[in-house]
């Protein structure tokens, strides 16, 4: 069974089970190589754009895979790819590891966003999220990027957290390919209702203290 971004072996060797690990692209590679299996096929790469504010950063899902080449270090990443729920192995010396204890849980039937630290629940902002024609994707997902938006009075807000999930609904969006945002609004009034085309709008004071606090590869988990 699966434990927030970590594996029970990591568990069972004392990683505490609020714990996340995040894989980030080393300076310089330009896009990391994603595997099938370690030491496969590639299946895939996925561009780091630093410099543009774009890293290529992974939710790790197991760490120091088992079935390694020998010497080899691996670990197993979920990507920021359609089609959501995807994962695939990505070589130790492609990226750096950190991690963090939080964890975000957006309730779409309560409209709330619930901020866990180190397992215990420690905020909560009301939430607006998708229509019944553009609902917000259920599933386990993670904030791969922060952009602070300059055309205020927009949609966004004050910060807008692109995550690796996409609308089931929409493959072009504002000029992205459906990418699900968690970001601030400039229209309080629509916080609390079903009323995005699937992204998760905050009120901006809300949003602000989020990008203060966390880091990118915080796993989302959307429920309905």
């Amino acid at each position: 069974e699966e434990v927030q971004g970590i594996s029970p072996r990591a568990v069972a060797e004392g990683v505490p089970v609020w714990r996340s690990y995040v894989a980030t692209a080393k300076p310089d590679l330009g896009a990391v190589p994603v595997f099938e299996t370690p030491g496969g096929a590639q299946q895939t790469s996925v561009p780091d754009r630093s410099s543009a504010g774009f890293p290529a950063v992974f939710l790790v899902r197991e760490l120091n895979v088992d079935g390694a080449p020998d010497g080899e270090v691996w670990h197993e990443v979920w990507l920021p790819v359609r089609p959501n729920g995807g994962s695939g192995y990505v070589r130790g010396e492609d990226v750096t590891l950190t991690y963090h204890d939080y964890r975000l849980v957006v309730d779409l039937s309560d409209h709330e966003v619930r901020l866990y630290t180190a397992g215990v629940l420690t905020e909560t902002y009301p939430a607006g999220v998708g229509t019944d024609r553009t609902p917000t994707p259920g599933g386990t997902f993670y904030t791969k990027e922060l952009l602070k938006p300059t055309n205020r009075g927009g949609p966004y807000g004050t910060y807008a957290y692109g995550l690796s999930g996409f609308s089931n609904t929409l493959t072009q969006f504002a000029g992205s390919n459906g990418v699900v945002g968690l970001h601030g609004t400039d229209d309080p009034n629509s916080v609390g209702k079903d009323v995005s085309a699937g992204c998760i709008r905050l009120n901006n004071d809300d949003i602000d203290e989020l990008a203060a606090r966390l880091p990118l590869g915080v796993p989302v988990e959307i429920v309905a």
